[in-house]
């Protein structure tokens, strides 16, 4: 296992305000990954996993804390130097897909290549090859309302891994999806994400995946809680 941190989290707190009162999430969480390592998140609804990818995306500023990636101190970044960063360096799945609806499936994942510079053509050549290695070669032009949603999730896996992002964080990519795509959608990302070596943070309920895990953290009592042990 490597030991260079990929992600450093320090002290970091976050809460919100609701009907006038403040009600925090978590405090003080503290979390080192190493690089090339996978991480699964556990934890209760509401209790803070989806925040927490957030959070280390740059997505969401916390209260207090550090989040530190790759030596980028991402939390002393203005907003639009933390979309920057985003742009260039993570790769994020979405439970809900997030495709944009009036773009084919190609153009959804050109997109992430041409926020960072000017499309060549064999930018094009590598998506007709990623999309062939998912199986979706022939949706190429196909529009996201007209794939099911495992297909909607292959080209999301697709988008965030376009650019070769050394972090792939992932929100509970299998939630929506039935046992047999969903174990497709793992066996994808054991392929093209832990097996590239890339540093993987998952948020996920999944059983199957926290057997592929190289270590489980729970959020509890807004707190992070090493699990040593999945107990049946």
């Amino acid at each position: 296992m490597p030991t260079e941190a990929a992600i450093s989290i320090q002290k970091l707190s976050k809460s919100y305000e609701e009907s006038g009162k403040r009600h925090s999430i978590f405090t003080d969480l503290t979390l080192e990954v190493s690089r090339g390592e996978f991480i699964v998140l556990l934890g209760r609804s509401g209790s803070g996993k989806s925040t927490l990818l957030n959070l280390i995306s740059g997505i969401d500023p916390p209260d207090a804390g550090n989040v530190i990636i790759n030596g980028t101190d991402i939390t002393a970044l203005s907003e639009h130097g933390r979309t920057l960063f985003r742009r260039h360096h993570l790769g994020f799945i979405f439970q809900s897909y997030n495709l944009i609806p009036t773009l084919s499936v190609a153009e959804n994942l050109l997109l992430p290549l041409e926020l960072i510079r000017p499309l060549a053509r064999a930018d094009r050549d590598k998506v007709a090859a990623l999309l062939d290695k998912l199986g979706l070669a022939d949706r190429h032009d196909t529009y996201p309302d007209r794939l099911s949603g495992g297909e909607q999730q292959r080209v999301a896996i697709a988008r965030a891994l376009i650019h070769d992002p050394d972090l792939i964080l992932a929100d509970e990519p299998t939630g929506n999806l039935d046992l047999e795509t969903g174990s497709q959608v793992l066996a994808l990302l054991d392929t093209l994400v832990k097996k590239a070596g890339k540093t993987l943070v998952m948020a996920t309920h999944s059983r199957e995946v926290i057997g592929q895990a190289d270590r489980i953290v729970s959020i509890r009592d807004k707190s992070l809680v090493p699990v040593d042990e999945l107990c049946p």
